[in-house]
């Protein structure tokens, strides 16, 4: 059934794409969901993979397929996967760049008749190209995008592809305000421009606040949201910083922003370029300071005397535990594929907006993989 809707005068930010409904019959889709949990994913897939999938799981006549590796060894378990596949009248899958990985890329092939849909992550400028030439020729419905300079690109390039925008989101679970002690000054998970990195490390060590800053993949997530949770400030920046030949110029909303709201703490750093952040989050739960650090003194010691800043982030951290979580992005996915529903993001209301700072320059690459920590003085 070709399901249409026109656009209502909503106060939502709202993405409207013509979908086709599942079941020929009208009854439940059958939703297959290839899964890379028996494919040994690194630790970046436990925030993102088992949050999402577990909310579409929860919905009726949605099952869980989880190819193992490929190999001749492995070809009674392919036959079991095959078996499942032929089930579905519907596949989703996730993956980072323009293709997934072997595995869910086979097991994706297995029922050419099943609507197939996926999404991208990192969807990057130089990876355009292939992303929108599959998604036209597999007849991908739709592609999910995580960035939206990325959606609207592939939809002027490839008009008869189907892109939605789908941002990142929270894990709720483990990013969530705790009743320890906010005896943290400063967070930073991740990549980090290096510029502003040692600019919060002069700030820290000056004034004896602690300041820490793990590398890799060597936290549990448990202990990422702990950290998280018990930081005055979660630092985000978007990855054009340290990295802006990979990212093709994009500056895009990504998972940290998303990340440090949802624990309860206030977001130190640098807004991305895309707009995306004023488009669907609240600034006034946001430090913000130049890339280089050169205003991020003045900019901290301003921000640390407003006595409205807690009751900002509280505010915001409810907003995105409800709206921006993985649960939600679950729930808008199934929507989307099951009725057609539009991708709507709720407006909250905000302060000020305070403008976003350019001027960006000498990029450099990460540390050594290990947990940092500044001393606490005094």
């Amino acid at each position: 059934m070709l399901r249409c809707e026109t656009l209502r005068d909503v106060a939502a930010f709202a993405i409207r794409e013509v979908t086709f409904t599942s079941g020929a019959s009208g009854g439940v889709m059958e939703l297959g969901l290839i899964s890379n949990s028996a494919l040994n994913p690194s630790v970046y897939w436990t925030t993102l993979l088992p949050p999402l999938f577990s909310g579409l799981a929860a919905r009726p006549g949605v099952r869980t397929i989880a190819p193992p590796p490929l190999g001749w060894e492995r070809r009674n378990e392919w036959r079991e996967i095959r078996s499942q596949v032929k089930g579905c009248d519907a596949l989703f899958w996730i993956q980072l760049g323009s293709r997934p990985i072997g595995p869910i890329h086979v097991a994706s092939y297995l029922n050419l008749r099943a609507r197939r849909s996926n999404f991208i992550l990192d969807a990057w400028k130089p990876s355009l190209t292939k992303v929108g030439l599959v998604a036209t020729v597999e007849r991908l419905d739709p592609c999910f995008v995580a960035y939206r300079e990325s959606m609207e690109e592939l939809k002027r390039r490839f008009p008869l592809a189907k892109f939605v925008w789908l941002p990142f989101g929270a894990h709720t679970d483990v990013f969530y305000p705790r009743r320890e002690e906010k005896s943290i000054f400063a967070f930073w998970l991740g990549r980090r421009y290096e510029p502003l990195h040692q600019a919060l490390l002069a700030y820290c060590e000056a004034r004896g606040l602690r300041y820490v800053y793990p590398q890799g993949e060597g936290l549990p997530a448990e202990e990422i949201g702990r950290l998280a949770s018990s930081a005055q400030y979660y630092v985000a920046t978007p990855p054009d910083l340290d990295d802006p030949k990979r990212t093709g110029g994009f500056s895009p909303l990504v998972m940290r922003y998303f990340e440090g709201l949802a624990a309860g703490t206030r977001l130190l750093g640098v807004l991305p370029r895309s707009g995306e952040y004023e488009l669907i989050l609240p600034t006034d739960a946001f430090c913000q300071v130049s890339p280089d650090g050169s205003d991020l003194a003045k900019r901290l010691d301003e921000d640390r005397s407003n006595p409205n800043n807690q009751r900002a982030v509280d505010a915001a951290g409810v907003f995105v535990r409800q709206h921006h979580s993985w649960r939600r992005r679950a729930e808008q996915v199934f929507d989307h594929l099951a009725t057609g529903a539009a991708i709507e993001f709720p407006l909250m209301q905000k302060e000020r907006q305070i403008g976003r700072v350019g001027g960006r320059a000498g990029l450099r690459p990460d540390l050594p993989h290990e947990l940092k920590t500044t001393q606490r003085f005094g």
